[in-house]
């Protein structure tokens, strides 16, 4: 659907981002009140914070809406080249820890820190798609093939060594652009071995990740050990029945928990809503990923439609993560649910996604 006279953005699409940043909201002023509270003696603490990059968001989306393509197109390899270098220092030990985990960068004499691996999801995005639309006819070439697993490996690695999950879902979106690209059955197969290669001894170095799987599979062990945080998302579900407890009624959210406002905020939802607002948020992260590729599939333009692919794919695939593991379905991972969950550089970039998605739309 597009308004008539001026090439405007999809509406729809804008509609349903505007709904989903709306429940962002209204989730996080209740989520966060007991933690805004209990560290800083004020309930809306990170409410007011999430308006603040609420209204950064908008900014990014207005930026990346108004782009011309053939600039956002040159200038992919430099936002590229320049995230995996700060993503870098994080590895090298120039990392801000929270929770036991150096994912931040500092920006030097300021308290400014923020993801770079965030950032990773667009970077990695526009570069892939500028390679894969200026060789699109070239697949099938065992070069280009080789230049195609060295974008993967480094949009990946860095990232996982201080963040699995979030490696995941860059290395899930650019698979389903390569995908939708063209990608060759032994291709296919030589990147899944690549992965496993990679993904095991990154288990077995970093042991807390396959103590969190092994005892995700042995739900015999009981509440007290890393199966506690899906108990307790499990119950806050529960208790919201079909139509919730109601709005700032969550009684999980006060002690049981851990971090409401961000990992598990999906179950806060619906302890609140109820099935009711569980499902609303379920179709509108589907109604997302329809319309997302839908304008992919409608774009005239290569680049365009790759972008739009891999932008659509990192937030549907995020989504599924974070949703899969309030209701027990994955193990606990430490992924937010995208304009939902608190959490500032987050925000900002599935916002600005949706401006590159938006943008293309007016070309469909």
């Amino acid at each position: 659907m597009k308004i008539k006279g001026k090439k405007r953005g999809d509406l729809i699409f804008f509609i349903i981002v505007l709904l989903l940043i709306g429940s962002g909201m209204a989730a996080v002023t209740s989520a966060s009140y007991p933690e805004g509270l209990k560290e800083f003696s004020d309930g809306m603490y990170f409410a007011k914070r999430y308006m603040a990059y609420m209204v950064v968001g908008f900014a990014g989306m207005f930026v990346a809406y108004t782009l011309p393509r053939d600039f956002t197109r040159k200038f992919a390899p430099h936002l590229f080249y320049i995230t995996i270098g700060l993503m870098l220092l994080v590895v090298l030990g120039f990392g801000k820890g929270s929770h036991g985990q150096d994912r931040w960068f500092q920006v030097p004499g300021t308290s400014f820190s923020f993801q770079p691996s965030d950032f990773i999801k667009i970077s990695s995005v526009l570069f892939l798609a500028k390679f894969l639309s200026e060789h699109r006819l070239e697949l099938y070439k065992k070069d280009v093939f080789f230049k195609v697993v060295l974008i993967l490996g480094v949009s990946v690695l860095p990232v996982m060594l201080k963040d699995l999950s979030t490696a995941v879902v860059i290395g899930a979106s650019l698979m389903t652009m390569y995908f939708v690209a063209g990608l060759y059955m032994y291709q296919f197969v030589t990147l899944c071995g690549l992965g496993v290669l990679v993904l095991i001894p990154m288990l077995y170095k970093y042991s807390y990740r396959l103590t969190r799987i092994f005892s995700f599979f042995n739900k015999s062990q009981g509440a007290l050990n890393e199966n506690y945080q899906i108990n307790q998302s499990l119950y806050a579900i529960a208790m919201g029945g079909i139509g919730g407890v109601g709005y700032f009624r969550s009684r999980q959210k006060y002690q049981n928990l851990a971090e409401a406002h961000n990992d598990f905020i999906f179950s806060v939802i619906c302890e609140e809503f109820g099935m009711i607002g569980g499902i609303f948020i379920l179709l509108l992260f589907l109604g997302f990923f329809a319309r997302g590729f839908a304008i992919a599939t409608r774009s005239k333009n290569y680049f365009d439609k790759y972008v739009t692919v891999g932008l659509t794919s990192f937030i549907g695939i995020q989504a599924l993560m974070n949703i899969g593991v309030g209701i027990g379905v994955f193990p606990v991972t430490g992924i937010t649910l995208p304009f939902i969950s608190y959490g500032g550089t987050a925000l900002i970039i599935a916002m600005t996604s949706a401006g590159f998605i938006l943008r293309v739309s007016k070309d469909v």
